[in-house]
C-alpha cells in the first residue's frame, strides 16, 4: 500500500503536471487534429493508429468468452435503439456506421427501417455482428473515416461507442451529412473526457513513483458512471487490460507495456482515492448527439418577437396563461355583441 504522503506527493507532482504540460498538450492536439482550413485544405494530425485498432477489434473474435467483455457496448447500444424508437418516422435505408456485434441493429424492427447496412472496419466482427430478424441487412467492410456511400443516399446514420477513434471527426460528420438526404437524421453516441478518468490519474502517479515518469496508457477522448465493483485488481485487469473491448488504447504515442509492480502500485491508489466500503468505480461518461440535414420542409423558428410570453416569467406561466384566455374570451363576447346590434 501507498503511503499517505507519498501519495500526497505524489498527488501533487501530477496536479502539477496536469495543469501544465498535458491538458494544454492534449487540447492543441485535439485542436489541431480537428482544424479545417479556410480554403477546406485539410490539416490533421493523425493521433490513432486506425490500422493497429482494426487489429485489436479483430483479436476480440478469437477470444472464447468475448460476450464477458460487451457489458457496456450491449447498454449503450440498448439506449441508442431507445433514443431511435423516439424518431417517429420509418425510413427506407440507414447506416449503422461501426456496429461492432450489432449492438444496435439487432433491435431494430420493421416498423423503424426497410433496410440496413452494418459497417464496420473489422471484417471479422461483422461476422459476429448480430442483425435483426425484421431487417433486411447486409453487411460491409468500411473506414469510418472515409465513407463508400452516394450522397443522398441514407435516410438515417447511427453510431454507438465508435467515433471517438475517428482521427478527423468533424471530416466524418461531414460524409455523413453528404450521406444522408434531406430532412434525414444523425443520431449516435461516443465516449466522453472523463472516461475512466480513475484509472488515468492512478495508472500516471503509479508511474510516477516507480519509474520517474508517465506515459500514455488510456486513449484521448472527444462525461454515464458505471457499476463497482467489490474487487480493485479485477477492475484494474477489466480496464488496463480491456483488449476483450476492442478498447485498447491505439495512440501513435501509446506505450506497448504495463509493468507489473506499476499495475499493482496503481490499483493501490486507485483504492485509495476513490473506493470506499462498497468497492471501487469506475466512469464512463457517454455523450448522446442528434443532427437533421436541413431541409425546407422542416419547420422554421417564429419571427423574434412573436412570442407570447417571456422566459422570465416562466415562473408565472400559469396565471399569464389564464389572463390570456380571459382576453379572448372577452374580445369574442364583444365581437359577438357587435354582431348582435
Amino acid at each position: 500500500m501507498v503511503s499517505a504522503s507519498l501519495l500526497r506527493r505524489s498527488w501533487c507532482i501530477y496536479a502539477c503536471l496536469r495543469c501544465k504540460v498535458p491538458s494544454t498538450r492534449r487540447t492543441n492536439l485535439v485542436h489541431a487534429s480537428r482544424s479545417m482550413s479556410v480554403g477546406q485544405q485539410k490539416n490533421i494530425m493523425t493521433v490513432f493508429d486506425r490500422k493497429a485498432k482494426r487489429i485489436q477489434k479483430d483479436r476480440t473474435t478469437i477470444l472464447p468468452d468475448y460476450e464477458v467483455y460487451d457489458y457496456m457496448k450491449e447498454e449503450v447500444g440498448y439506449r441508442l435503439f431507445d433514443r431511435m424508437c423516439d424518431v417517429k418516422r420509418k425510413f427506407k435505408l440507414g447506416i449503422d456506421l461501426g456496429c461492432g456485434r450489432g449492438y444496435v441493429s439487432r433491435h431494430l424492427l420493421a416498423d423503424m427501417v426497410e433496410k440496413v447496412y452494418m459497417c464496420d472496419s473489422s471484417e471479422m466482427l461483422l461476422e459476429q455482428a448480430q442483425t435483426s430478424p425484421e431487417v433486411p441487412t447486409t453487411k460491409m467492410v468500411v473506414d469510418e473515416e472515409s465513407l463508400p456511400f452516394e450522397p443522398n443516399s441514407a435516410d438515417i446514420v447511427f453510431s454507438s461507442l465508435s467515433l471517438h477513434w475517428v482521427n478527423d471527426l468533424p471530416g466524418c460528420f461531414k460524409q455523413v451529412n453528404r450521406t444522408l438526404k434531406n430532412d434525414g437524421v444523425f443520431l449516435g453516441c461516443m465516449y466522453g473526457g472523463d472516461t475512466v478518468f480513475e484509472l488515468r490519474v492512478a495508472l500516471q502517479l503509479a508511474e510516477i513513483e516507480r519509474e520517474g515518469g508517465f506515459s500514455p496508457h488510456i486513449s484521448l477522448f472527444t462525461h454515464m458512471t458505471g457499476p463497482k465493483w467489490l474487487n480493485r485488481r479485477d477492475l484494474l485487469a477489466d480496464l488496463c487490460k480491456n483488449s476483450g473491448m476492442g478498447e485498447n488504447n491505439c495512440s501513435w504515442s501509446r506505450r506497448p507495456s504495463l509493468h507489473r509492480d506499476t499495475m499493482t502500485a496503481a490499483a493501490a491508489i486507485y483504492k485509495e482515492m476513490y473506493g470506499d466500503e462498497e468497492g471501487v468505480p469506475a466512469t464512463f461518461q457517454v455523450l448522446n448527439f442528434i443532427g437533421w440535414k436541413p431541409d425546407p420542409s422542416q419547420p422554421q423558428a417564429a419571427e423574434r418577437g412573436s412570442q407570447d410570453f417571456s422566459f422570465k416569467d416562466l415562473d408565472r406561466l400559469s396565471e399569464l396563461t389564464k389572463d390570456i384566455e380571459k382576453l379572448r374570451g372577452d374580445d369574442k363576447d364583444t365581437g359577438d355583441s357587435n354582431d348582435k346590434s
